[in-house]
């Protein structure tokens, strides 16, 4: 355990350091944008766009972080043999795995944190406090990026480019948001083959609609039944993922 936390650590620094800290001012900069560009809005109107603008981004910030990191994470030390340094010591692979796994969503979460931080403050200073529904959604917000990246890291294991692993990355980004789509696509489809493919990429993908609490807001009530359901579902996806990097990265040849 005590490697683990160690290569976690050097993982959330390395990735503070070079990739969160910028996202950040960006982030900054789109919300102070997007609240000036608001102005001439009023009342809930203008709260509720901000609000939606504000956790749209967080999360496509997020998004671009982990999945640039995620895929270069492994890769960059593969092509600097730089790789080689920690594997030739007593370290499992599974442990160095892992422990980068760890490191890089810890950072991508303390990026969410504070963007999520810098979001709630321009809604407090337009008079709205969304109350706790607002965290519900920023926590939500932190597994679909839990499951992405676990699918980034499988991704630049299975593939040696890291353009392709980080197109298939976005790819089933956009799929997982279109789950019951295809499921209907599917389910009404006569042709056998096409029926088939569709069926299986909404079998893989993963379905990230659990997650869209925004699209939700106004609806009374949230279910524990449903949030606990959408938690559990995105603990064993991620864990079904980074098992399967596991047992690539342990049949590379180094």
């Amino acid at each position: 355990m005590k490697k683990i936390l160690s290569i976690a650590r050097y993982t959330f620094i390395e990735n503070v350091r070079n990739r969160v800290f910028y996202i950040l001012i960006l982030f900054g900069v789109v919300i102070i944008g997007a609240s000036l560009l608001l102005a001439a809005l009023g009342g809930e109107q203008q709260q509720r766009i901000l609000l939606n603008i504000g956790l749209g981004a967080i999360e496509v910030f997020a998004l671009l972080t982990v999945s640039f990191s995620a895929v270069t994470l492994i890769l960059e030390e593969m092509e600097s043999k730089t790789i080689y340094l920690v594997l030739t010591r007593p370290v499992p692979r599974g442990v160095y795995l892992f422990g980068r796994y760890l490191g890089l969503a810890a950072a991508v979460y303390c990026g969410m944190a504070i963007m999520s931080v810098m979001h709630l403050g321009v809604l407090l200073l337009k008079g709205w406090n969304p109350g706790l529904k607002y965290f519900i959604a920023i926590l939500l917000s932190a597994e679909k990026i839990t499951i992405i990246s676990s699918l980034a890291l499988f991704f630049s294991l299975f593939s040696s480019s890291a353009v392709s692993s980080v197109s298939f990355t976005f790819f089933l980004w956009v799929m997982g948001h279109f789950s019951e789509e295809l499921n209907f696509l599917a389910n009404k489809l006569q042709l056998v083959v096409p029926k088939l493919l569709i069926k299986t990429f909404y079998y893989i993908a993963p379905n990230l609609q659990y997650y869209n609490l925004r699209d939700f807001w106004d609806v009374p009530g949230l279910s524990i039944k449903w949030l606990s359901a959408a938690s559990a579902y995105g603990v064993a996806y991620s864990l079904v993922f980074l098992f399967l990097s596991l047992w690539l990265f342990k049949n590379r040849e180094f």
